[in-house]
């Protein structure tokens, strides 16, 4: 049942900075910074999603843990209103609802969709929340600045772009970042981050 309210996610997300200037980076350097996010084994964010789903939008909070190919991911409406949490490994995924409801599928888009009418493209947010490719899609275009970081990147249908980065501990994150495909749009606002990296 779709049961979150219809908001302006626009208004509730504006103000993002503009990308980054793009600008020449060596191949070592790129390579340098993409060896140090991979090499990120388990992280966790608060933060904010906007959805715009054609004349339909959803403004929501989330908080999100991952370790290697499990996470956990929480999203709720307005006043906590509406909580649902999203649970996954490599074999499958779990959806618990704001009434104790627990629902599986074999992916998390399918599943979060038919239950809340959320779309929102959770398995390429895995690594473009960190600024990385998503490993399933062959990368068709991409930009990055003077410092190596990815400002926008299509892989498939979809269009990530990179509006702002912060600093994590040694790494450069991003804590602005939108996707697009067709009229479908998810904006990201990460207001704290936390990092592991391998052997940490």
């Amino acid at each position: 049942m779709r049961w979150w309210p219809v908001l302006i996610a626009g208004v509730w997300l504006a103000g993002c900075a503009t990308p980054p200037d793009s600008g020449t980076v060596s191949d070592q350097s790129r390579e340098q910074r993409q060896q140090a996010l991979e090499q990120i084994d388990a992280w966790q964010l608060k933060g904010r999603v906007a959805i715009i789903n054609g004349s339909e939008a959803w403004h929501l909070n989330v908080e999100w843990q991952q370790r290697q190919e499990d996470y956990r991911i929480e999203l709720w409406g307005p006043f906590g209103s509406g909580r649902v949490q999203l649970e996954g490994d490599g074999q499958g995924v779990r959806l618990t609802d704001s009434r104790q409801g627990i629902y599986y599928a074999e992916d998390p888009e399918s599943l979060l969709y038919e239950h809340t009418g959320v779309n929102m493209p959770v398995s390429g947010l895995r690594y473009w929340i960190l600024g990385l490719t998503d490993p399933r899609y062959a990368t068709r275009q991409s930009h990055r600045d003077q410092a190596g970081r990815l400002t926008a990147v299509k892989q498939g249908d979809w269009q990530v772009a990179f509006s702002r980065y912060t600093r994590v501990d040694s790494l450069a994150l991003p804590d602005r970042l939108s996707v697009d495909r067709q009229d479908l749009r998810v904006k990201l606002v990460v207001d704290h981050w936390q990092v592991n990296a391998s052997g940490s």
